[in-house]
């Protein structure tokens, strides 16, 4: 009987470190920035190009948009901080939560003001 549970348990083991269990993943998050184009009455949007974005929580991180106003981060689940600042602009707070079993990249639109104006 000992030997049937001592395989049972290197079987359990095996299956639990082989990743066939569940696990905690990172998740595809993306923070899009945007402003809104002064003085247009169509409200269109341009993309903020090296607008800093911090993230913290259960990791912390910065990245800066690229041209097209994204920044791209790997996050496991949990709540987190997003913080983005870029000069001449006022600086925007907001928290994001990461779910388990997302399977879908998280998309987050930000959308910042002009300092002054």
């Amino acid at each position: 009987m000992q030997k049937y549970l001592v395989l049972a348990f290197l079987s359990l083991l095996f299956f639990v470190s082989s990743g066939c269990g569940v696990r905690w993943q990172t998740k595809d998050t993306y923070i899009f920035v945007y402003e809104i184009e002064p003085n247009s009455p169509e409200g269109y949007v341009l993309p903020v190009a090296l607008a800093q974005v911090s993230v913290s929580g259960n990791i912390s991180a910065v990245r800066y948009t690229d041209a097209s106003g994204k920044a791209h981060f790997q996050l496991p689940p949990g709540t987190y901080t997003i913080s983005i600042t870029k000069s001449g602009y006022l600086p925007l707070v907001d928290t994001i939560t990461i779910y388990t079993l997302e399977l879908t990249p998280g998309r987050y639109v930000y959308y910042l003001a002009r300092q002054g104006g």
